[in-house]
């Protein structure tokens, strides 16, 4: 799906679209743009979220991961936590270097005293399950587009990236794919 040009760019993290806001090349210009994303689907949706807006606290991310849930029965996971609050998100990693988007699954619980989740990895790429994520996806994608951001699925991002190249990031065991040149995290 890249050419070695846009992985080099991607891993360097610079953009890859002279579109708004990603050709800026601002970071604080594509977060504010996506805060506003976030906030449309929230208000269309009636969906609560919980946004790793700072890079998982240390490190830079090459996204934003974006988890929406509502609170009702759809979003229950199958073991529900004995404490505190536990269910079933819609994962949407919106990527800084471009307007890619990718949905996934995940569960989040937290708690006065911490809370736990989920890293994205490749294989969670489309794998909606859970009926409440995987209605809710289909809710989200038409804001999503409406934005000017480009859904990318499993397949677009399987093919392996050319033999030689490294990537600094905690999500991929090293058998580097498309989908580890867009979505990295390195701590």
């Amino acid at each position: 799906m890249f050419s070695i040009t846009e992985i080099e760019l991607l891993l360097s993290g610079h953009s890859i679209s002279d579109a708004n806001p990603w050709g800026a090349g601002n970071e604080k210009v594509i977060e504010d743009f996506y805060r506003g994303v976030v906030a449309e689907v929230e208000s269309s949706t009636g969906a609560l979220s919980r946004v790793e807006w700072d890079h998982y606290g240390s490190g830079y991310a090459s996204y934003i991961d974006a988890w929406f849930y509502k609170v009702d029965d759809s979003f229950y996971p199958k073991i529900h936590a004995k404490y505190g609050e536990h269910y079933v998100g819609l994962i949407v990693l919106l990527s800084r270097l471009s307007p890619y988007f990718v949905f996934m699954e995940g569960e989040k619980n937290w708690h006065s005293h911490g809370g736990s989740g989920y890293l994205p990895d490749y294989t969670m790429v489309d794998d909606l399950v859970t009926p409440g994520p995987k209605t809710l996806a289909a809710e989200v994608e038409p804001i999503l587009l409406k934005n000017g951001l480009v859904r990318r699925r499993a397949k677009d991002l399987e093919a392996a990236l050319p033999q030689g190249i490294h990537i600094e990031t905690n999500l991929s065991d090293g058998a580097y794919r498309n989908f580890d040149a867009l979505y990295y995290w390195y701590d």
